[in-house]
């Protein structure tokens, strides 16, 4: 059998964020959305059930990675220190990261910390599952796409 087989498994959740770094629009207000992450696998050798990736392992290490930090948390850009004062001051859930958090920082950024989670399984890294497709929805109309 010739060709590529992929996985893909799709995840939800609600978040905040507000773009900075001087944007005009209104999105540079606090704002929160549904996302969805569409998360696409793939590895040249398939293990002995003939999966790239059985699906419960996906949805343990990426949407449980997902839950744990991110739902119901703000995605905060280290630069928004006013932001970041405000969600420190009031106990409000929230993830750090160094980036503006468009819709494309985002995917890009989740391509690689999910990656990492997935190499900590050394039956997933053995085989060189590799994440090489990332589909974040910010609204049900709007997504950004990052792939390998």
């Amino acid at each position: 059998m010739t060709g590529t087989i992929a996985a893909a498994k799709s995840f939800h959740w609600d978040m905040a964020h507000r773009l900075g770094d001087g944007y005009p629009s209104q999105c540079r207000h606090l704002h929160g959305h549904r996302y969805s992450a569409e998360v696409t696998v793939r590895s040249d050798r398939l293990d002995e059930y003939g999966m790239v990736m059985d699906f419960g392992d996906i949805s343990r290490i990426c949407d449980g990675w997902i839950q744990e930090h991110l739902d119901h948390a703000c995605l905060v850009s280290s630069r928004d220190t006013s932001l970041l004062e405000f969600l420190r001051a009031e106990k409000n859930r929230f993830f750090l990261v160094d980036f503006n958090t468009t819709v494309e920082g985002i995917a890009a950024w989740l391509a690689q910390v999910l990656q990492a989670e997935i190499d900590r399984q050394p039956h997933l890294a053995e085989r060189e599952v590799r994440i090489v497709r990332i589909r974040l929805h910010e609204t049900p109309r709007s997504f950004a796409e990052w792939s390998r």
